[in-house]
């Protein structure tokens, strides 16, 4: 937990759901919790706790290493904080040691301060939350004009690596979309699989991307799941074998 305290550069629900699993963690930093248990422990829905530490395994800081997709009836994930990802952050992208405040990558201040003891200790300032949405309007597409030319996915996705973006951002109202309807974060990931599967070996192009994988989601195009009343979506036998394949 001292760790996450003094290295994890983020803040809010993200610092959180890391410090919760380093509560629940061994020296090794490998933890058991269920979802539900995270969730109530940092007091957010469980879908919402699924998905920031979803974006905290895609940012290398979280990994699974048990049971992926829950394993046998009662069986929970097997997470690990990945310690030395930590121990980066602390020294390596841009946080000050020697001679004040310095900006780091992901836009993070360092400062030392010197307490009472006189004891140097680095503190990590939260960022400014800038929604993925406003960066996309500001950080234009690699090879396009102002006006929106239709591109390949695979021209798409570099353009996304290139500027720093997500190709499907966390705030993507595609989410919003798949909470309102019962579709968790895994039927998505696998319909963003077999999206990429379908299309980066073709010359198709597109003009919005993110905006024909919500089409996809929307419309259910590779039969991934089925929908009953009342209840969220369930997983169809071609979606089973989607996830496997995906696993």
């Amino acid at each position: 937990m001292s760790l996450v305290w003094e290295s994890y550069p983020g803040g809010g629900s993200d610092l959180l759901a890391l410090l919760a699993l380093a509560d629940w963690s061994d020296d090794n930093g490998r933890c058991y919790p269920s979802m539900a248990s995270i969730s109530r422990k940092i007091r957010l829905t469980p879908r919402h706790a699924q998905r920031i530490v979803h974006q905290l395994i895609e940012a290398g800081f979280v990994s699974v290493v048990g049971n992926e997709f829950g394993g046998k009836p009662g069986a929970t994930r097997q997470y690990r904080i990945n310690l030395s990802s930590l121990t980066g952050v602390a020294h390596d992208t841009g946080v000050a040691h020697d001679t004040g405040d310095a900006e780091d990558v992901d836009g993070c201040h360092g400062r030392r301060e010197t307490g009472d003891t006189h004891v140097t200790q680095t503190v990590i300032e939260p960022p400014r939350t800038v929604s993925t949405r406003e960066q996309a309007r500001s950080l234009p597409v690699a090879g396009e004009s102002k006006k929106k030319t239709e591109i390949t996915l695979r021209m798409f996705m570099e353009a996304c690596k290139a500027a720093g973006e997500k190709p499907v951002p966390d705030d993507d109202p595609v989410f919003e979309y798949a909470e309102k309807v019962g579709i968790d974060h895994e039927m998505l990931a696998v319909a963003w699989a077999e999206f990429k599967a379908a299309y980066l070996p073709t010359a198709k192009r597109y003009k919005d991307w993110r905006q024909t994988f919500r089409n996809a989601v929307r419309r259910n195009w590779y039969k991934l799941w089925f929908l009953a009343e009342g209840q969220a979506a369930a997983w169809t036998s071609a979606g089973e074998q989607a996830r496997r394949a995906a696993a």
